[in-house]
């Protein structure tokens, strides 16, 4: 789940939690930037170190609010920057400190939740492979009802033994002198090149259309694998929960410094566009 989503939820809760008090908070949407750069931080700082304990958050909350120049006061006061709990956490009453648990509660239960973004993208990639599967179906079906009369293709090359198809799709290969039975359109493609001509399909015939499945079968095989493999990947990063880690895999995988002071899913987004763009390495 991304960062401002995370901080947004946490955020809620704590105004919740707050109102049962009797202590009114603005909401998420009327909170000043400075507030929400504030939690969005603290969320932060618990994905990087997922063993900190509420007292170390309330010491980074701290640490935020003074560089900000916030300062004690009886009072929360937003124009004149005081705040009742810039304590130490031990001076905190109780009600104060279980804001801290709260707020690390909240973020390891909702952390490994997908974004309802990446739920849309997944949908799409989900009904664009089903897509695929059944154009690739299609095709297969066509070619499984045999026929008794077909297009006879030959490779005739001079000097290459064989010849594999990247030009059609088809991931057919040829061997030299060797006459292939193929459906008319896709026989067609081949006989307009002049290292193939076209045989009599009565009166000779070396493949018959079982090759053609087979190949076709093969090709698919390896594309559903590939699919898979970038899927996993993908989901390994987003798995990752240190900004480190990040680099790490980019230096490793991809021979990349990240050298900006850039927020973790920022860094899986590059890594993520890094899979898309150059595969699994």
């Amino acid at each position: 789940m991304k960062l401002g989503l995370i901080a947004t939820i946490a955020y809620s809760i704590n105004v919740a939690y707050c109102a049962s008090m009797g202590d009114e908070q603005l909401s998420w949407n009327d909170a000043p930037e400075g507030i929400k750069k504030g939690i969005e931080a603290g969320v932060e700082f618990h994905l990087n170190n997922p063993d900190t304990t509420p007292e170390q958050s309330h010491e980074e909350w701290l640490k935020d609010k003074e560089q900000n120049g916030w300062v004690y006061g009886e009072t929360k006061d937003l124009a004149n920057k005081t705040h009742p709990n810039i304590l130490p956490y031990d001076q905190l009453p109780p009600e104060q400190r279980a804001k801290d648990h709260l707020f690390k509660a909240v973020i390891n239960l909702i952390k490994d939740l997908p974004d309802p973004d990446e739920y849309l993208e997944l949908s799409a990639q989900l009904v664009k492979l089903q897509k695929q599967i059944l154009d690739n179906q299609k095709s297969t079906t066509v070619l499984t009802q045999k026929q008794a009369v077909g297009v006879g293709v030959r490779y005739i090359h001079k000097t290459r033994e064989r010849f594999q198809d990247h030009l059609y799709g088809t991931g057919l290969t040829f061997e030299r002198g060797v006459t292939v039975i193929l459906p008319e359109a896709i026989a067609l493609k081949f006989l307009s090149h002049t290292e193939f001509e076209r045989v009599d399909a009565n009166t000779e015939v070396a493949f018959v259309q079982d090759r053609v499945i087979e190949d076709l079968a093969k090709k698919q095989k390896e594309e559903r694998q590939q699919e898979d493999k970038i899927f996993d990947e993908i989901e390994a990063i987003k798995g990752m929960r240190t900004k480190n880690s990040v680099k790490e895999y980019i230096k490793a995988r991809y021979n990349q410094d990240i050298q900006e002071n850039l927020k973790l899913d920022e860094l899986q987004a590059i890594a993520i566009e890094k899979v898309h763009s150059f595969g699994v390495v």
